[in-house]
């Protein structure tokens, strides 16, 4: 038998005898299975079984029990401490109902993830609710809210689950800061999501339509329209008590979006680490600490520069410049840009710097920015920014935004035609966002561009460092194949070099083919395998002769 076999017994049985001593005798086995997976008494497991017959219904009542055990409602008290006992193990939830009549008896229903233990016939283990991270309060909620849009809660469940969070987590800042505030239940679900688009998707900003869209599944449409009526006028709670506000755009307040104030992410996000918990986001992340070293080349000219860079980006001396310049009344940021042909060591060479000062890297990828929504472009790389700006702000070591190759954004502006939108109106609105931050700018930015001659002027005034990075020469690329094949003798090493005119990551790419071939070959590489390497890396092909030719 399974475990819904046994709760069936248990029912029919209870049915016919009532919780008598021959009720017990009779369903002994259903009863020990049913306990062991609940972890219940035998009373308590019967007393849940009665409870579960009657799953789907909004509540089981005393009535319901008490016509099963064919008893009046006040014989029922004397089960009142094992109903406690259910509902503490999180077996139960119980809603007292108040309905202007003598009636004030409990009424129960059975979470869902009990119902999944049962169904998956594993033993039950409470879930632990107290003393939350407000990280994980939010997931909480969040789970709630999913359940709620999946009607596997219903707006009495959720408020129900809501409240036991909080009495569960009185010390937890966020609930602190509710009551404090006393926000009502629509400015605290305001809160949860603007919380969790932060600590979920690094999102500062919502649209007022999708902020209302949710509210809506949450207290209703009437009750979302009214909030949205306030938000809209500015005199919603929330914006009075400066939580969430208008985003602003060169001084200009744009009412499509919202965002969390400062003060509210201090407060309501006390116990949050921005900085450690934005390197754990993924691609968009990269740790100092897990950036290999890798030896590079370069002409003396641009090794000085680069020595000169990642000197001055080491902590002490950083903050040492930075504290000068703002003395002084200048711009405390450092944007840097690095140009060149391909493969001439501009993306590793950033990694190396950040290896070598410690910094960690927030990488931004500018095709993640753009989308086909007129204004959300813009709006992506102002959050990105406003990322960034708060990592700095919450101290530690700042992290080097590092803009990869950026051509897309670099290049000059475009001359817009009469109509005054579609592509050309959103690349130039990016750039000037990308311009008027880097104005702002209290971090350090690198970016790097294949062009030499396209920067926009606006872009080269603003990088206070530009090196240049070129192709080797013929010794940089000796050392390089050297470096890479270090099988290969001095002589064709020099043959290579002078013969292709390959950047170094072009030969690491012939170095990588080589050892491929040599672990299907087992053979170390001959000077004739590397050259048809060095073919195929300038994707030579034969070109087919138009016309006669002659014999």
């Amino acid at each position: 038998m399974n475990i819904i076999d046994h709760f069936e017994k248990i029912i029919t049985i209870v049915g016919e005898s009532g919780l008598c001593n021959k009720f017990f005798d009779t369903a002994r086995e259903h009863i020990e299975a049913a306990g062991a997976l609940l972890q219940t008494t035998p009373i308590q497991t019967a007393l849940f079984a009665l409870i579960l017959e009657h799953f789907g219904e909004n509540h089981t009542s005393a009535d319901d029990i008490a016509k099963t055990l064919k008893c009046g409602k006040m014989q029922l008290i004397r089960y009142m401490d094992d109903f406690d006992v259910l509902k503490q193990k999180r077996l139960i939830k119980v809603k007292h109902s108040y309905s202007g009549t003598s009636d004030s008896f409990p009424r129960y229903t059975i979470p869902l993830e009990v119902i999944k233990t049962i169904r998956n016939n594993t033993e039950y283990h409470c879930t632990a609710f107290d003393n939350l991270s407000t990280e994980d309060l939010i997931d909480c909620v969040n789970n709630l809210l999913h359940a709620l849009k999946r009607d596997e809660l219903n707006e009495d469940n959720f408020k129900e689950e809501l409240l036991y969070l909080y009495e569960r987590n009185k010390d937890n800042c966020f609930v602190k800061k509710t009551k404090e505030y006393d926000l009502n239940e629509g400015s605290i679900m305001i809160m949860v999501i603007f919380c969790r688009a932060l600590l979920h998707n690094d999102e500062e900003l919502i649209k007022e339509e999708d902020l209302i869209e949710e509210l809506r599944e949450i207290v209703g449409y009437s009750e979302a329209r009214h909030i949205q009526n306030r938000l809209k006028s500015g005199k919603h709670k929330i914006i009075e008590k400066e939580l969430i506000q208008f985003d602003c755009h060169d001084g200009i307040a744009d009412t499509e979006y919202f965002r969390l104030t400062e003060k509210a992410k201090e407060e309501f996000l006390a116990d949050i680490d921005f900085i450690e918990k934005a390197k754990y986001k993924g691609k968009n992340f990269i740790l100092a600490k897990n950036l290999s070293e890798k030896k590079l080349f370069y002409s003396e000219k641009i090794r000085e520069r680069i020595n000169e860079l990642t000197e001055l980006l080491n902590e002490n001396n950083f903050l040492s410049i930075q504290k000068r310049l703002s003395e002084s009344g200048m711009r405390t940021g450092f944007a840097c840009i690095f140009s060149g042909p391909p493969g001439t060591g501009k993306t590793e060479t950033a990694y190396q710097i950040a290896r070598k000062t410690g910094r960690d890297i927030m990488l931004v990828n500018i095709a993640e920015t753009k989308s086909m929504w007129f204004g959300e472009s813009e709006k992506r790389i102002k959050s990105l920014f406003d990322r960034y700006r708060s990592i700095v702000k919450n101290g530690g070591l700042a992290p080097i935004l590092f803009f990869n190759e950026a051509d897309a954004v670099l290049g000059k502006r475009r001359e817009l035609s009469q109509s005054r939108n579609g592509p050309d109106q959103t690349e130039n609105a990016i750039q000037n966002i990308i311009l008027q931050e880097m104005e702002n700018l209290n971090g350090i930015l690198i970016a790097t561009t294949n062009m030499t001659v396209n920067l926009d002027k606006a872009f080269e005034r603003r990088f206070l460092y530009k090196i240049e990075f070129e192709k080797p020469n013929t010794e940089s690329k000796i050392q390089m194949w050297q470096n890479f094949i270090p099988a290969l003798d001095e002589n064709d090493a020099a043959k290579l070099a002078g013969k292709y005119d390959f950047s170094g990551g072009q030969i690491e790419n012939i170095a990588r083919k080589n050892t491929v071939s040599y672990i299907l070959r087992g053979t170390d590489p001959n000077f004739s395998i590397l050259e048809g390497l060095c073919k195929e890396e300038l994707l030579e092909k034969p070109v087919a002769r138009i016309g006669f030719c002659s014999e």
